[in-house]
């Protein structure tokens, strides 16, 4: 696949599932990736919100936040984030969490969570580099014996 620099950022549609779901397979091993049916049912939720990134018709990758309430507190959660590998170290990944994170201040926000692996130093590296801090490590979050980093970033006046 090649790059285009023209992206077209949109809303999730529902014509959208099978090449979000096939994409997410192609960027995460199990049980890392997400079914159909758990994809289905991040991005249907009321508190969900999918960002498309596209280019020339083909699917350059997604996000997908939930605004929550932890501790009292409404905070964006990244569900998933996935990069197609052609559009990958081109500044994509960023765009879509920044615009995440905007719409999780215009929604009242506070900050972003989301837990990442902890052997992912790619991931781990591009989180960091944004401003994300690690504020736990969660075991076995993603199974028996497969831990996660929880990273928080607070947003600040300037940026809500």
């Amino acid at each position: 696949m090649t790059r285009d620099n023209s992206l077209v950022f949109r809303s999730y549609q529902s014509r959208d599932l099978d090449a979000i779901t096939a994409l997410d397979a192609l960027c995460f091993e199990p049980p890392f990736r997400f079914s159909l049916t758990a994809m289905r049912r991040f991005i249907e939720t009321g508190n969900a919100w999918t960002l498309i990134a596209e280019s020339g018709g083909i699917l350059a990758g997604f996000l997908i936040v939930h605004l929550e309430v932890v501790e009292n507190r409404i905070v964006g959660y990244v569900v998933t984030i996935d990069i197609a590998q052609g559009f990958r170290r081109t500044g994509l990944g960023h765009r879509l969490l920044s615009e995440g994170e905007s719409w999780v201040a215009r929604s009242g926000g506070e900050a972003m969570l989301l837990h990442v692996y902890v052997k992912n130093a790619g991931a781990i590296a591009f989180y960091e580099r944004l401003g994300y801090r690690s504020t736990d490590v969660v075991p076995g979050f993603y199974g028996r014996g497969i831990d996660a980093i929880l990273y928080s970033k607070q947003f600040t006046k300037s940026n809500r």
